[in-house]
């Protein structure tokens, strides 16, 4: 398995160009972003992961390798149940 950093990912949104002793920050943009508020009852947002560009994850992508269709596929609605019949009862 190749490892695909961050700085590579088509995932990966720049959000800080960073500098000589800091590198680079960004957010993961791969799942849906996560809810930041500790009890229900309050609503503080949502955040993406940050990251920094030297990080990996696993589930990287290239640019060009194919995500959208990957995305299309996470998307996709889930395949309805068959309709079952109850079995018939002698009376």
């Amino acid at each position: 398995m190749i490892k695909i950093f961050c700085k590579d990912c088509i995932f990966w949104d720049i959000t800080h160009r960073g500098s000589l002793t800091k590198a680079r920050e960004g957010r993961c943009r791969r799942h849906a972003p996560t809810p930041v508020s500790e009890t229900m009852d309050e609503d503080a947002g949502t955040i993406w992961p940050a990251t920094f560009d030297d990080d990996w994850c696993g589930e990287g992508r290239l640019h060009g390798e194919g995500a959208n269709e990957d995305i299309l596929i996470d998307l996709a609605p889930a395949p309805k149940p068959e309709k079952q019949t109850p079995p018939k009862r002698d009376l």
